[in-house]
C-alpha cells in the first residue's frame, strides 16, 4: 500500500511540475544517460521556442479561421449565372409554402430538393427556434444558404473560399 501511495505521489508531482525529463532519442537498451536531459522548466531554465515546423497559431488566428465560414467570396460570372435562377425558384417555393401555411423540415426539404440541380450537395437541418429550417445548396463555385420558418425566410448566394 505504501508503494502505491508513493507511486501516486510521484505521478502527481510529475503532473504538477509539467515534466521531468526530455528524451533526445528513443529510449531502449542503447539509450545513454546523456540522452536524458532535464526538462528546462524543472531545471528553472526558460522553455525553448518551438521550431518553425512546430508552431502554434494565435488564439486570434484560430478564431478567425473558425469564423471564416461566415464570409462569402465573390462569385464568378458563371457561378452567379448558375445560382441566380436556383435562388429565385427557391424564393418562389418559399412564398408558396408561406401562402399555404406549410412549415417544418419536410415541406422545406421538398421545396429545396425541387429546385436544387441534380447531383448537387444539399444540407437541410432543423434550426431550433419555432419551425426554423436552415439549408445549404452547394453549387459549382458557390452556394445558396439560408433559412425558412413560419415568420420569414432568407436565401443568400455566395462564393466559396478556396
Amino acid at each position: 500500500m505504501k508503494i502505491l501511495i508513493a507511486l501516486v505521489a510521484v505521478l502527481l508531482l510529475a503532473i504538477v511540475n509539467g515534466c521531468g525529463v526530455v528524451r533526445t532519442q528513443k529510449a531502449g537498451p542503447s539509450a545513454s544517460p546523456s540522452s536524458l536531459l532535464p526538462c528546462p522548466e524543472a531545471a528553472g531554465l526558460p522553455m525553448p521556442m518551438p521550431s518553425p515546423c512546430v508552431t502554434m497559431p494565435s488564439w486570434e488566428q484560430k478564431h478567425a479561421d473558425n469564423e471564416r465560414y461566415r464570409q462569402r467570396a465573390t462569385l464568378s460570372p458563371e457561378a452567379a449565372a448558375q445560382a441566380k435562377p436556383v435562388a429565385e425558384a427557391l424564393r418562389g417555393k418559399f412564398a408558396d409554402l408561406r401562402e399555404r401555411a406549410l412549415h417544418g423540415e419536410a415541406h422545406v426539404a421538398k421545396a429545396i430538393r425541387a429546385v436544387a440541380p441534380p447531383g448537387t450537395n444539399v444540407i437541410i437541418r432543423a434550426g431550433g427556434a419555432r419551425s426554423a429550417v436552415v439549408f445549404a445548396i452547394e453549387l459549382s463555385g458557390g452556394c445558396l444558404t439560408g433559412f425558412y420558418d413560419e415568420r420569414e425566410s432568407k436565401v443568400e448566394v455566395g462564393g466559396v473560399h478556396q
